[in-house]
């Protein structure tokens, strides 16, 4: 025992000595650096990926030694480039110029660097994985892959000492598996990485320009493939000059070392030029940067994006994990997650960062992008089939639509048509089925009976009489719609819908040059493709041609139309500020003349609106011309599958998880759409979330934006509820309470009872109490609260409505209050809420009361405090 101990103490003293000078990388590769200044604690599974990964061991003294004086020297011919350490994408093609004729090897590091994936992160390669035939068919999961390889990393140095790993060491820990299926699986993988990766093409002209100047090219990679599997992925994707450019390619796994290890010292002896020659260039700070500088080699580090770009694609990874529940019927809960636009981020000159640029070139540019590819592609397989093919947008929705087909076909696609879906119900009544038709559908819009007989094209006169009958009745709804069915009533109907249709019918005929045996693209945002379904059972017969939909979203209802196509399907529509960005600026169509001309409302929208709605459509369109010249330049063709979700996360990310530039860009948006009193609707209202929040804790009934202003919390509680119609009463969504005794009598009796308020919000706390008229309600606020805060006390009938507020209705005793915040001066203090009247109601009524503690009473225990509040 003593000797071992001896022992042990020696190695311990000679491993500290050795230690000293190594240190301070020790810890750099140890820690990753933020290229903006934070330092980042490596995360276990970081080094699970290609190229993704920084090894545990520093430089060895050996490694030290093979260094010589003059590797360390600038040449005379070489400018002093020791201050440069990075290198964005705009200076990829000048950066051999910076260096002069003094480097004879270009090192690259492969993956993120020259080879890109389409997905947003390499973990998301094995999700697309589990879609392989192959992994389906032995039911491999995307997480069981990530598992193995991190088993594989642990074992690994227990047998060898090395931590590099490649894929039958991987595949060896699906022990449930026979070695043949594991050997598929290693295949499907190689396969799967081919499907994914693009050659990022700066890189590939750099390539050129290096091998023009007879620099000898390398690639270096930290990575599980071999470097037969590494060169068949490049060779797929790399033009045939630039793959024999490439005279050798160095992956870890084959020399069992990383490139923060040992791998760098083994190139630069292979190269045989002194260090100083070789430059190196790849996306991992530690690894491809600090490392190789150690060692004499011109480094840089490749930032792919500015901050602001990371930021917004980290959100946009999220929202892409969570489109599942906002697609109507999902094929998978674990879906890859693509994202096909990243280097267009890289390659753009997105500074200033702009609200305009995040949501126009980020955001907006993308979904528009998919819906052209899907448009195009629609109208071409539709020519293939030999039809007579007209595109027409309905304006005013589909204007930046049409623009955006337009940039990207560079080319008129279609024609820009004034046909609305209020206009096409309306021109659609012929019989009664097709009034009741239109009424069964009610329950879909607004329930109103104002709109409903405007829509029916009634007179004002007649709207009015019809109503005040109606509301006669036990029943008024049901009455005013049979009200409706009277056959004077349907004479009118159908007499000023046969009118309306003779002039939309001149309008057609007229302006849009429709033909027998036309095939006719509506092309619109969605959702239900009410005006595509209307002019169908209206014109189809007459016109003898054929009405198709292609929606950007389209819903999953039954009573869709037939013949409709979108490129995103869902459930909902949320994303009404998208809307309001893809509209042309004019008024709504109201009519048509006798000629067939139409007949516009007046602008309601602002001019700070417009303008504003202007600069997005400006920068959605520059997206899509650089999109449209980079993936022509690099030979890059997108499934429409990863196009269409690429979208779908686009308008998900903007509609449910905004940015706080967005929701300050959008604020005061209107929609004109609407019947109040000057036709307008404002979109989201902050301020009224807030209160609003604070009267019924469930983000349910709050829009998109305003769930989003109160954290993602609510915003996503909101998403699964409307998502899953969940059963959620108030009750349920916290289970914090505030005790309040409470007194209810009258002059001859009284009882005291103990409730419980429930949290909201914010610490406020909501309570229901009975109304019973000629009963006095007192609450006992002293013996709990010293000050506390009353948000409102109202009056709400047995549906919830709100009949009163009786906030100012309190008689008090021993309290002194100061607006809202109420002081009680004992533990006798009470506040009695006074009887509103004398009326009795039919139904039951509420005291709905919403208060926030702000100082509990010293007397009660403090575990108290947590559990009560």
């Amino acid at each position: 025992m003593q000797h071992i101990l001896e022992r042990l103490t020696a190695k311990i003293r000679q491993t500290n000595g050795d230690q000293q000078s190594s240190d301070k990388f020790r810890l750099e590769n140890l820690l990753g650096h933020d290229p903006f200044g934070e330092i980042l604690t490596r995360l276990p599974g970081d080094d699970l990926y290609p190229d993704a990964m920084v090894g545990g061991g520093s430089l060895t003294g050996k490694t030290t030694q093979r260094r010589k004086p003059e590797d360390c020297l600038l040449p005379s011919n070489m400018r002093d480039t020791h201050h440069r350490t990075k290198i964005n994408v705009h200076e990829i093609l000048t950066i051999l110029d910076d260096f002069g004729d003094s480097v004879k090897v270009l090192s690259l590091d492969c993956f993120d660097t020259l080879l890109w994936r389409k997905t947003a992160t390499p973990k998301d390669v094995f999700a697309v994985l589990a879609d392989n035939p192959v992994a389906r068919r032995l039911g491999i999961a995307p997480h069981q892959r990530v598992s193995a390889a991190a088993r594989a990393y642990r074992a690994k140095p227990l047998e060898n000492g090395s931590r590099e790993i490649d894929l039958g060491d991987i595949y060896r820990f699906f022990t449930s598996l026979s070695g043949e299926e594991r050997e598929l699986l290693a295949e499907a993988e190689i396969r799967t990485e081919m499907d994914v990766c693009f050659a990022f093409s700066p890189y590939v002209e750099l390539i050129r320009l290096a091998n023009a100047r007879g620099i000898k090219i390398i690639i270096v990679s930290d990575t599980y493939l071999r470097e037969d599997e590494l060169r068949r992925l490049l060779a797929r994707h790399l033009p045939e000059d630039v793959m024999q450019s490439i005279s050798k390619i160095y992956c870890s796994v084959d020399y069992g070392t990383s490139k923060s290890d040992a791998l760098f010292p083994i190139v630069i002896k292979d190269c045989g030029v002194p260090a100083s020659q070789l430059l190196h260039i790849g996306d991992n700070d530690v690894a491809d940067a600090q490392a190789p500088r150690k060692l004499g080699v011109r480094a840089l580090h490749f930032l792919q994006f500015d901050r602001e770009v990371e930021n917004f694609l980290r959100l946009q990874h999220a929202a892409s994990s969570l489109i599942v529940l906002d697609q109507a019927a999902p094929e998978s809960v674990v879906l890859p997650c693509y994202s096909p636009f990243r280097p267009i981020f890289s390659v753009a000159n997105l500074k200033p960062y702009s609200p305009e640029t995040l949501i126009g070139y980020m955001s907006f540019g993308p979904v528009l992008y998919a819906y052209a590819r899907f448009l195009m592609d629609e109208v071409e397989a539709l020519k293939q089939q030999g039809k007579r093919v007209k595109v027409f947008f309905l304006l005013r929705d589909a204007y930046l639509l049409s623009a955006a087909c337009e940039a990207y076909a560079r080319e008129p696609v279609g024609k820009l048509v004034r046909i609305r879906k209020f206009l096409a119900i309306a021109a659609s009544f012929k019989t009664r089925a097709d009034v009741d038709y239109y009424i069964s559908d009610i329950e879909h819009q607004v329930d109103d009976f104002h709109t409903t007989a405007k829509q029916l094209l009634l007179p004002p006169e007649v709207t009015e009489l019809l109503i005040r009958i109606a509301n006669q009745s036990a029943e008024p709804k049901t009455a005013f719609h049979q009200l409706l069915r009277d056959d004077d009533v349907l004479e009118l109907i159908f007499k000023n819908s046969s009118d309306l249709r003779a002039r939309l019918m001149r309008y057609i005929s007229k302006e849009l040059e429709v033909e027998e045996g036309d095939t006719i693209i509506l092309a619109d945002q969605g959702i239900y493709g009410r005006t595509q379904e209307y002019l169908t059972r209206t014109f189809k017969e007459e016109l003898k041609v054929e009405i198709l939909g292609r929606y950007l979203v389209g819903s999953d209802e039954p009573y869709r139309p037939a013949n409709g196509k979108a490129l995103i399907t869902t459930s909902c529509w949320k994303y009404d500020l998208f809307e309001q960005c893809c509209i042309l600026k004019e008024g709504m169509v109201v009519d048509y003349d006798l000629d067939g001309e139409p007949v516009l409302d007046e602008i309601k929208l602002s001019e700070r609106q417009y303008d504003k709605v202007a600069k997005v459509q400006d920068e959605c369109l520059r997206f899509i011309n650089d999109a449209r010249l980079f993936f022509t330049k690099s030979g890059v063709t997108h499934e429409l599958s990863i196009l269409q979700r690429a979208a779908h996360a686009a308008l998900f990310r903007h509609g449910y998880m905004p940015t706080e530039a967005e929701l300050e860009y959008f604020k005061g948006f209107q929609n004109d759409k609407f019947m109040g009193p000057d036709g307008t609707k404002t979109l989201y209202d902050l301020d009224s979330a807030w209160k609003n929040v604070r009267c019924l804790p469930s983000p349910y009934r709050l829009g998109a934006f305003e769930a989003r202003s109160l954290g993602l919390d609510f915003a996503f509680s909101g998403l699964v509820q409307k998502r899953f119609q969940l059963d959620l009463r108030p009750e349920d969504m916290n289970v914090r309470f505030s005790p309040l005794k409470v007194s209810i009598g009258s002059i001859r009796e009284s009882k005291v009872f103990l409730l419980r308020a429930h949290h909201l919000h914010d610490g406020y706390f909501s309570i229901m109490l009975p109304y019973e008229s000629g009963t006095s309600l007192k609450m006992l606020l002293g013996e709990r609260y010293v000050w506390l805060q009353i948000e409102g006390i109202r009056l709400l009938d047995n549906a919830r409505r709100v009949c009163s507020d009786v906030s100012s209705s309190l008689d008090l005793e021993e309290i002194n209050r100061e607006g809202e915040i109420y002081q009680c001066l004992s533990q006798a203090s009470v506040a009695t809420i006074c009887p509103v009247d004398l009326q009795q109601f039919k139904t039951p009524h509420y005291y709905h009361v919403i208060f926030r503690p702000l100082v509990l009473r010293a007397s009660d225990p403090p575990r108290r405090l947590g559990a009560s509040q």
